[in-house]
Parts: structure tokens; C-alpha cells; sequence
């Protein structure tokens, strides 16, 4: 049986084309457009990886990000972040995610309910490259 994922992002094209990418490779896909659909349809389908977008209406996808990982049921589905933020403010966002120390780490705990090493299982960089695609799904769900 096909791996499903649930893509969470608010462009339809970019839905379209990662449903492509991983039909073409065996998953399967659902997709929701913004964060409050998405815990919704995680929660209902139980999905094997979640690809998130950060910026959406309703509810980010940070946001999404916290609420699913302080949720004992989904805390431990793999989530790949993927995101145009660094094109648009210049920020090498992979590094500022998964490098940077954090300045306050009990403030952070207390305002998120996360830890520092609460992070995504991996990031793409938006425009997405199918093989970095693939690549980072296999590697979140562990098939490499």
C-alpha cells in the first residue's frame, strides 16, 4: 500500500505539481489549503508524512507545526516544511530552522510548549526541485 501524504499549502498549483511529483513515485496524497484544514484531515486520515507550508491564511503553518507536535496522537508524524520565505526576506531559512541557538531557551519552552530540538524531520526550499522532493520524503520516512 502507497505511503499517503498530506500537503498543506494555500497555492493549488504547487498542490498540483508535489501530487504529481509523488504519484509519479508511489505515494499517494491528500491536501488541504491552509493549517486549520490540515489538522483536521491529519487527525482524520492519518497520514505517514505531512509537507507544510509556512505562510497560509487561517492558520500558519508554524502554527500548525506546534499544534501537532504538542498533540500526543500526532507528536510523532514525520513533517517536512516547505517554504519560499527565504526568496522572499532574504533569510537562509534552512539555517536560521535547524542551526540556530536559541537566545532564551526556557522563554521559548514556556510561550511554545516546544523544545529547541522540536524541528521539522526536513525543509525545501520553494521553487521545489522534484529530486530534492523525493529525497527528503524517503529520508523523513525513513526509506533510505
Amino acid at each position: 500500500m502507497a505511503k499517503k501524504i498530506l500537503i498543506v499549502d494555500d497555492e493549488p498549483d504547487i498542490i498540483t505539481y508535489i501530487s504529481a511529483v509523488l504519484e509519479e513515485n508511489g505515494y499517494s496524497s491528500i491536501s488541504a489549503s491552509n493549517g486549520m484544514e490540515g489538522l483536521e484531515l491529519l487527525r482524520k486520515e492519518k497520514p505517514d508524512l505531512v509537507l507544510l507550508d509556512l505562510m497560509m491564511p487561517k492558520k500558519s503553518g508554524i502554527a500548525m507545526f506546534q499544534e501537532l507536535r504538542k498533540d500526543p496522537e500526532m507528536s510523532n508524524t514525520p513533517v517536512i516544511v516547505q517554504t519560499g520565505v527565504s526568496e522572499v526576506t532574504g533569510v537562509d531559512f534552512r539555517n536560521f530552522m535547524f542551526k540556530q541557538p536559541l537566545r532564551d531557551e526556557k522563554k521559548f519552552v514556556e510561550s511554545t510548549g516546544l523544545t529547541k530540538y522540536t524541528i521539522p524531520d526536513g525543509y525545501i526550499e520553494k521553487p521545489i526541485d522534484p529530486d530534492e522532493l523525493i529525497e527528503e520524503v524517503k529520508k523523513a520516512l525513513k526509506e533510505t
